[in-house]
């Protein structure tokens, strides 16, 4: 019988603990047929990376990585549910708010270094 990703709909392999196409963690049964849903450890990455943001934004070099790790794992987030799914929006808009502050601190340290400023 044919598993398929509850989220992007791509066949998976009968063992397959996550899906390869969209890296949701899927759903497993265990001996007493009974669903144990899988830890959606992604909104919470996506919520410290956007917490981390914060300060990142500071020093570009750290900025960039740590505001677009808090985009990509906080948008994978956003299929968990309840309280996880908040967190997962919440660091997708700090990092989002936060890396348009490191692209202007980037910005204006190269005005800065042209004696513009």
């Amino acid at each position: 019988m044919a598993k398929f990703c509850t989220n992007c709909g791509n066949e998976l392999d009968v063992n397959a603990d996550v899906c390869v196409k969209c890296g949701t963690l899927l759903k497993k049964k265990n001996n007493n047929n009974n669903q144990i849903e899988s830890i959606d450890k992604n909104a919470n990455m996506g919520f410290g990376f956007g917490l981390g943001s914060i300060l990142a934004w500071i020093i570009p070099l750290f900025g960039y990585p740590v505001t677009i790790c808090g985009i990509i794992f906080s948008s994978k987030g956003l299929n968990s549910s309840g309280s996880t799914k908040s967190k997962a929006l919440i660091g997708l808009i700090l990092s989002i708010i936060f890396l348009i502050a490191t692209l202007i601190n980037s910005f204006l340290g190269v005005l800065q270094n042209l004696g513009e400023l």
